[in-house]
Formats: structure tokens, C-alpha cells, sequence
């Protein structure tokens, strides 16, 4: 009997392992599930605006005197690329049920999350944000909207394998009112506290995204420089002498990609050492159990003799 109870607490033990490590999985695809339902619910309440002559159109005048007024004042509340900032636009008056703007889309590394105004940490443990004092996801000219995410949070990639991302990729945002086609440039990493790389550029029409880096170290930036790639932003920088985004050199740095795979691939092991620990366990207990009914009808046949024979 002990013994049987030892067996049922290793069981229990590993299979609690099992469920620590498989944690992040689930997390992942129930987070994956989440977005994909807010991102159904906005392209609804876009078809919904769709009727109206210029949708939201009192937030869309905010966003873009928002960007003009802090290109023509040199952003100069920007004080850290990772500050953490409220949504500086009423939502609730429009009629929007929260901090949502649109979505992000990036096909090179499979991913779409909800868009946030305002770099909280609720808002970036939900999808990606709009850091505070750069232009708005709306485009135009003197504008670069710096969208940041997590290196992975909880199991969720968000922009964990922003390392993929080549010049020529593209990445789409889609608003409130139409879906921006932009096109990666450069890739580079800044120290945190290096401002005037994430800055606005001007003529140009931008889109920055930016997250932590080295993998789970976190001491510098990874920054992908993104062009508007339509013929209105072409023609917004057309003559310019040379391209202003070749100017961010940025600093040394070492890749992650090797620190990522040997995560996955430590964890993939684990995961197989707990599978083939609980299955062990299970055959243990079966065999035990076999060889304890054998033990009975044994034992059985054996008084059933002794009976016969008295």
C-alpha cells in the first residue's frame, strides 16, 4: 500500500511539472484565441463606421493635430523610449470601448496583435502599444509611430522573433479608417536611453517598432525602421538627396536568435523527459497492479484447492 501511494505522489509531482512547463502553451494559444476575437470585434465595428462620411472623424482630427503639434515642438516630452504613458484621447466619447486602435501585421514573423494607444503595462501585456509622445498610427507626413511589445510575455511571442524581420518586409497597421502598407528599412539596436533614434524624421513618413534586447537580458533596444510604401509616401519623400534612415548606426550588439532556439530546444526536452517520466510511472503502477490481481487470483486458486482437497 505504501508503495502504491509513493507511486501516486510522483505521478502527482510530475504531472504538476508537466502542467508549470505546458503553462506558457496554453497561455500562448488561449492568447492567441483573445486576439484573434478582438480583431474580428474592430473589423465589425469598422464595417459598422463604414456608413459614416469620415468615421470617427473628430479622433482622427485629434490624432493629427497630436502629430503635428508634437513634430513642430521637437517632441519634447520624449524622455525615455520605454516610458509608460495613459491614452492622451478620449475614447469613451467616441464611443470605443477601450484603449484598442486597430492591429498590427507582420507576415514575416506570423504575427497579429490588437494595437494599443498609451504604454501601459495592461496595454502591453495585451498586444503591442504607441509609445507616448511619438506621431500616431495614422501616417502622413513628419510623422514615426513608434509601436512597442514585449520580448515574449507569458508564453506569448509578440515581438520575441522581431530578429526574422530583412529589409523589404512588410508590416501593416490597420486603424480606424484604412490599413497602412509599410516597409522595413533598417535594423538596429540603441541603448535604452537614446532618444533622438526613435525620433521623427522629417518628410518622412514612419513606422518604428522597438522592443527589448538581448533575449531575457533586456539592457538595449532592438529598433526595425519602417517607410510608408504606398505612392503618396513616395511622393512625400520625393527629393530627398539621401535616405535620412542610413544615418542610425546604432550600437554593437549580439544576435538572439541562438539564445531563443536553445530555449525552445531545453524546453522541448524537459517537456519530452516529463512525457516519458509520466508514462513510466503510469507503466509502473499497471505493472504493479497486474502483478498484484495475479498475486490475488493466485492466492485464490490456491484456497480454493486447499478446500477441494479438505
Amino acid at each position: 500500500m505504501k508503495r502504491i501511494w509513493l507511486f501516486i505522489l510522483a505521478g502527482l509531482l510530475l504531472l504538476t511539472g508537466f502542467g508549470i512547463l505546458l503553462y506558457p502553451n496554453i497561455n500562448r494559444i488561449a492568447a492567441g484565441v483573445t486576439d484573434r476575437e478582438k480583431i474580428v470585434h474592430f473589423r465589425e465595428e469598422q464595417k459598422i463606421a463604414d456608413g459614416e462620411d469620415t468615421p470617427y472623424a473628430d479622433l482622427l482630427a485629434q490624432m493629427q493635430d497630436y502629430n503635428k503639434k508634437i513634430y513642430e515642438n521637437g517632441q519634447e516630452d520624449l524622455k525615455d523610449v520605454w516610458s509608460y504613458e495613459q491614452n492622451p484621447f478620449d475614447f469613451d466619447t467616441a464611443g470605443l470601448p477601450d484603449d484598442m486602435i486597430g492591429y498590427i501585421t507582420i507576415d514575416a514573423m506570423d504575427e497579429e496583435m490588437p494595437l494599443y494607444i498609451g504604454a501601459n503595462k495592461e496595454n502591453m501585456s495585451k498586444g503591442a502599444v504607441v509609445m507616448g509622445q511619438t506621431s500616431m498610427p495614422v501616417g502622413g507626413e513628419n510623422t514615426n509611430c513608434v509601436i512597442a511589445a514585449h520580448r515574449g510575455y507569458r508564453g506569448i511571442p509578440m515581438f520575441q522573433y522581431i530578429e526574422v524581420l530583412q529589409p523589404g518586409d512588410k508590416v501593416e497597421i490597420t486603424n480606424l479608417w484604412e490599413t497602412i502598407e509599410y516597409e522595413v528599412v533598417k535594423c538596429i539596436v540603441i541603448r535604452p536611453d537614446d532618444i533622438d533614434a526613435v525620433k521623427i524624421v522629417p518628410g518622412q513618413d514612419m513606422l518604428t517598432l522597438i522592443t527589448c534586447h538581448p533575449y531575457t537580458q533586456n539592457y538595449q533596444r532592438y529598433v526595425v525602421y519602417c517607410r510608408r510604401s504606398d505612392r503618396e509616401a513616395a511622393a512625400i519623400q520625393e527629393g530627398n538627396q539621401s535616405d535620412p534612415l542610413i544615418a542610425f548606426d546604432g550600437v554593437v550588439y549580439e544576435s538572439s536568435a541562438g539564445d531563443i532556439r536553445r530555449e525552445q530546444l531545453i524546453n522541448t526536452a524537459v517537456l519530452t523527459g516529463l512525457a516519458v517520466a509520466c508514462l513510466a510511472v503510469v507503466m509502473a503502477v499497471c505493472v504493479k497492479g497486474r502483478k498484484q490481481r495475479k498475486r490475488k487470483k493466485h492466492v485464490k486458486r490456491e484456497r480454493g484447492k486447499r478446500r477441494s482437497n479438505g
